[in-house]
């Protein structure tokens, strides 16, 4: 079609970024601004190139394969941190979602958030709401202080009651209300703790609408059953439960190995025996990736032995990790899993290795984005300057290979290997 107001030709692009299709209705002149603001930057983050615009009009076959093209390059550049948390990547994704949906930012409309008991939490947004203020607003609606809402995440979740397994964690660049519009009834988000670590729970356990919130996740996680506790301790934890000792209860089951896990979704792996398919469920917790296999036995995958790690484009439900098998050996291990779990998995071991960075430099959690970019919202064009003026300097772009580890081989020694 033609673009009356610019006079720019422009097609309907379908483009894959993480697990959802976004329609991004935008002239073709938008995608190339993507790419020469900081075109030095993003060569070095890709491996791939910006595809070139055509003399002449596409045919059929054409759009079809340079939407591909295009869905692979916003996927590769898309995971690199520093490029997914920049102002110009994040506005471009936020526009592409609204220009799609046809919203009025000002339009006042109401988002149902579960709690980690199932209760639904009717919040009042606007349509335009990004993830991190939608989680402040809920959290604060539920009784959560200020102090703790950055222990706290965003979920998409699928399935019925108590059969919801997470989907994903809700990014900063989208907006909860249109992410949910666009998906059927199954879906649902999610409020839920967003950390690792067992020592964040002490925090949490002084407050008592966020105990409550640890209570009940620790209650679901024993209802999964993949956590597995001894029977005289099923026998102790039925008691304090009985009781309404949720804190004891807590603690006890923070006791047991598989506490804090989360469980990532079947598939098949290729460790640790080369050229095979072992199937295995995946999960993720404490500080590696654990590989349980059908007949029970487990393998754990340190993250400070993971290298770096690989998604495809164009190799639908496989993730590659390159891990340090033994002193000076590398080897490549290949998960194979639903598309939407090779996802997961790399936002789950991205999030585990920002948490144990912080840990190391003594940082505190802070509330994703909501302090650094304090207010920030695209809006209309006449205040758009003014309000650029107020965001802090976006990060520079840094080139990194894959998924990089900065705490590779970090605190280990020839006896650990």
């Amino acid at each position: 079609g033609i673009n009356a107001e610019y006079g720019k030709q422009w097609y309907q692009r379908r483009v894959r970024v993480s697990t959802e299709r976004c329609t991004l209705l935008r002239a073709t002149v938008n995608f190339t601004n993507l790419t020469s603001t900081y075109r030095r930057d993003l060569m070095q983050a890709s491996s791939l190139s910006f595809p070139p615009k055509k003399l002449f009009s596409l045919s059929g076959a054409e759009k079809d394969e340079r939407r591909i093209i295009l869905e692979m390059y916003i996927q590769s550049i898309g995971q690199q941190p520093d490029i997914a948390k920049s102002n110009l990547f994040v506005d471009f994704l936020l526009q592409s979602q609204k220009e799609y949906n046809k919203l009025n930012e000002a339009e006042s409309v109401k988002l149902t958030v579960f709690t980690s008991d199932l209760k639904p939490v009717c919040v009042d947004i606007t349509g335009s709401d990004y993830t991190p203020e939608v989680l402040r607003y809920t959290a604060a609606s539920i009784g959560v202080e200020a102090k703790l809402h950055p222990f706290f995440a965003l979920y998409l979740m699928v399935g019925e009651a108590k059969q919801k397994s997470i989907v994903r964690r809700l990014q900063d660049m989208e907006c909860p209300y249109l992410t949910l519009k666009t998906l059927d009834e199954h879906h649902s988000i999610e409020i839920r703790k967003s950390y690792w670590s067992r020592e964040y729970d002490e925090q949490l356990m002084q407050n008592n609408v966020t105990l409550h919130m640890l209570y009940i996740e620790c209650i679901r996680n024993l209802e999964d059953r993949w956590m597995k506790p001894a029977t005289e301790t099923l026998r102790k934890l039925k008691q304090l439960k009985t009781a309404g000792l949720k804190e004891q209860f807590v603690k006890v089951v923070k006791s047991e190995h598989m506490y804090g896990y989360k469980q990532l979704g079947p598939g098949t792996v290729d460790y640790p025996e080369e050229g095979t398919e072992s199937p295995v469920t995946v999960f993720a917790g404490g500080d590696n990736i654990r590989l349980v296999y059908k007949d029970g036995k487990t393998i754990s995958l340190p993250v400070i032995r993971i290298k770096c790690w690989k998604l495809f484009p164009d190799k639908k439900g496989v993730i590659s990790l390159e891990f340090l098998v033994m002193k000076d050996v590398l080897r490549w291990i290949n998960i194979s899993t639903d598309t939407t779990n090779v996802i997961l998995i790399s936002m789950m071991l991205q999030s585990l290795l920002d948490e144990m960075i912080q840990v190391r430099d003594g940082r505190d959690l802070e509330l994703t984005r909501i302090r650094e970019y304090s207010g920030y919202l695209p809006i209309a064009n006449k205040d758009r300057k003014q309000k650029q003026s107020m965001r802090p300097k976006a990060p520079s772009f840094s080139a990194l290979n894959n998924q990089d580890n900065e705490l590779f081989m970090e605190g280990i020694n020839d006896n650990d290997l």
